[in-house]
């Protein structure tokens, strides 16, 4: 009976959660929560070095150019509400089968570091707080983390 019940509830909360979060994604999916919701592809950039301060996630869409994306995520933090473009330190790969590649210019040029599915990556080395874009693809001419 309490298992009949708990299936009922879920299934009354689980559209208006998953519609509330839909309302209030920003464009080119910069995500506002603390995980990657349904997506194999997400990244989140971190203002500070070590994975630390304000965060920002994408998810699904490449960005060639990160101006107008700001650290939206954990407000009172380092960075919050600082501009993502030029000011990412460390991020975390959450795709599960998929690299992403960050460019140090827009338009996927320039210098760029290259992180395997599923990992973190503590301090960017040739995008360190110079990331213009990024793209969800292995890239092997970049810094190979």
């Amino acid at each position: 009976m309490n298992l009949r019940r708990n299936i009922v509830a879920a299934a009354v909360t689980l559209p208006v959660v998953l519609g509330s979060l839909i309302a209030t994604t920003a464009p080119a999916s910069a995500y506002p929560s603390d995980n990657c919701l349904d997506s194999s592809l997400c990244v989140v950039f971190d203002y500070n070095s070590d994975l630390e301060g304000a965060s920002a996630h994408f998810e699904r869409d490449n960005v060639s150019n990160l101006a107008g994306y700001t650290f939206d995520e954990y407000s009172g933090d380092a960075g919050y509400g600082q501009p993502v473009k030029n000011n990412a330190a460390s991020l975390d790969n959450v795709s599960p089968n998929s690299y992403v590649s960050i460019y140090f210019n827009s338009g996927y040029g320039g210098s760029c570091d290259s992180v395997p599915p599923s990992k973190l990556v503590f301090r960017l080395h040739n995008t360190y707080n110079n990331d213009a874009s990024f793209k969800f693809t292995h890239d092997t001419r970049c810094y190979q983390f």
